[in-house]
């Protein structure tokens, strides 16, 4: 599985790099709703739950599904230019006629596969739609439920939610991160202006590839898509609160949105997927494993090793040189010896690499 952008005659001119608040506390609601996929920002997410007002943290619940594993489009950026404000934002989609509200919520609330055509016309669709939400969870069921039955009033409810999160936390925390975005904004231009399409999209996952005939980029992603960008703009939307995940929407008549994720300056280089599954593979033979025990407790040589162990140096020189191709090894000489040791904060964040790498 995996989403293709095919860029085959884009120019660009049809790629805009920007902010969006709004899908900033998109994400930010996210991790908030999901904190077991966001350890990086655990100590922040605890004082924000701590300090949610009990209206806030029972709408955040019931508007849940717009912003679980199938983010809702209506939440990112409907059209440029971007750089527009939180409150700027939210008017839009307070002005956005309400069919075209509840054909864009629609999926996001349900949450898996629907045909959606027809829903706001047919009343067996819609009947099927509500069913089909409820059999997926309760909650989907009761907002389906008050979508189709209430839409100006889900709306409502909506954006007093977001004006709410803005309040409480969201205007703080988009101060903080908002430079960080805009120096992220002026790079991916650059590289927008300088390098083909298809090598300055990749450039936004260490888990993207290149593909030549036909031009495109593929992310490796939890998901089947295949989109044509020619004749399309695409929105580059770069987020501190999205990482690890890079999120694709495509959803016509709205441009495709990439909310792809920013490293904080104060956090590690994460592991690409390859890197990890490198790491598992040669961790899981016993011998190495057993190595390991050693190293890690102290400075050793390759001799002192292989009396140890039992084996031959050049065993114990080949069983090295593969935890040292997957970086979990740190060698240095002292006179005529060299001491290796494992690379203990490597291993350490290997838990958090998987984790990143199985949810990006």
């Amino acid at each position: 599985m995996a989403v293709v952008i095919s860029l085959q005659g884009a120019v660009p001119a049809d790629v805009a790099v920007g902010l969006s608040p709004l899908a900033e506390l998109m994400a930010c609601l996210h991790s908030i709703a999901e904190p077991e996929h966001h350890l990086a920002v655990r100590p922040w997410l605890e004082r924000v739950r701590a300090d949610l007002s009990p209206e806030s943290r029972s709408l955040i619940a019931v508007y849940a599904p717009l912003w679980a594993r199938r983010r809702c489009r209506l939440l990112m950026p409907l059209e440029r230019p971007l750089g527009r404000t939180l409150e700027q934002e939210l008017a839009r989609l307070e002005a956005l006629p309400l069919d075209d509200f509840v054909l864009g919520v629609a999926p996001s609330v349900h949450g898996g596969v629907f045909d959606t055509g027809g829903l706001l016309t047919d009343q067996a669709v819609r009947d099927a739609y509500t069913l089909s939400s409820e059999r997926r969870s309760f909650s989907r069921g009761e907002l389906a439920r008050s979508l189709l039955q209430a839409p100006e009033r889900t709306r409502t409810g909506l954006l007093e939610l977001l004006r709410r999160c803005a309040a409480e936390f969201f205007d703080t925390e988009w101060t903080r991160v908002r430079h960080r975005l805009e120096i992220e904004c002026t790079r991916v231009r650059a590289r927008v202006q300088a390098l083909p399409l298809p090598e300055a999209l990749a450039s936004l996952s260490p888990n993207a590839v290149v593909r030549h005939n036909p031009p495109s980029v593929v992310f490796d992603k939890l998901q089947s898509l295949r989109v044509d960008l020619r004749g399309r703009h695409c929105l580059l939307v770069p987020s501190v609160h999205a990482r690890p995940h890079l999120i694709v929407k495509d959803d016509p008549p709205y441009p495709l949105v990439v909310h792809f994720p920013v490293e904080s300056t104060a956090q590690v280089e994460r592991a690409t997927l390859a890197q990890v599954r490198l790491r598992l593979s040669i961790l899981s033979d016993p011998v190495r494993l057993s190595l390991c025990r050693h190293l890690v407790n102290e400075p050793i040589t390759t001799s002192d090793l292989a009396v140890r162990t039992g084996m031959t140096m050049p065993q114990v020189s080949r069983h090295l040189g593969r935890l040292r191709e997957a970086g979990l090894l740190t060698s240095r000489r002292n006179g005529r010896q060299i001491y290796h040791r494992l690379d203990t904060d490597c291993l350490m964040h290997l838990g958090a690499d998987v984790l990143t790498s199985i949810i990006r």
